[in-house]
């Protein structure tokens, strides 16, 4: 169901507040940038600190409406993830990679098989992001590899929408992955990737 209309009612309403809910809070967190969505629960915690009424999510996402860069990109992408109910699938349908003198050019056809439509980043790579270290009995990220690279690109997808996006890179790639930063809420993240 939309956000706007959790209220505890539905079995399922304690997986989408907080597993749905937290993801949307992140993404408008990031929508708006860090300084601006501060100054903006700041705002709004002055404004229902002293109430004695409850706010709801509509309240904090007009609280927080004023201290987006645009408005209207703002009212869209609440509009998709509070009102509606989405969740973009993508996949990477193609990819390929040539060399052109000392660069590669990537080449990847990404396909959104969910629904809503909002940018989304792709990354070329190579190397593992993130080194690992024992904790315990097991093998876990820890800190950033520095032999990792990536050269990136945006590409904004509709439901069922395909674009093909060229990403030119100073070094060989290994890999395409849809979202590498984890920045959007979407279905199977796993197979968003493509070894090139």
């Amino acid at each position: 169901r939309p956000m706007y209309e959790i209220d505890g009612s539905h079995d399922s309403d304690g997986t989408a507040t907080y597993d749905r809910g937290g993801w949307v809070f992140w993404m408008i967190h990031d929508f708006l940038g860090h300084e601006r969505a501060i100054e903006g629960y700041r705002a709004f915690i002055r404004a229902w600190s002293t109430s004695r009424d409850h706010p709801a999510l509509q309240d904090l996402v007009a609280a927080l409406r004023p201290y987006a860069a645009d408005p209207v990109s703002y009212d869209a992408f609440v509009r998709q993830w509070c009102e509606e109910k989405i969740l973009p699938e993508y996949r990477v349908d193609a990819a390929s990679k040539k060399q052109e003198g000392a660069e590669y050019v990537v080449t990847a056809t990404v396909t959104n098989r969910g629904t809503g439509i909002l940018p989304v980043e792709l990354a070329a790579t190579a190397g593992e992001r993130w080194g690992e270290a024992a904790k315990g009995s097991e093998m876990v990220p820890s800190k950033p590899n520095p032999d990792y690279r990536d050269a990136r690109a945006t590409v904004t997808l509709g439901a069922g929408e395909s674009k093909t996006v060229t990403i030119r890179c100073g070094f060989e790639p290994e890999k395409i992955v849809v979202d590498p930063d984890v920045r959007v809420l979407q279905l199977q993240r796993k197979q968003a990737v493509a070894t090139l």
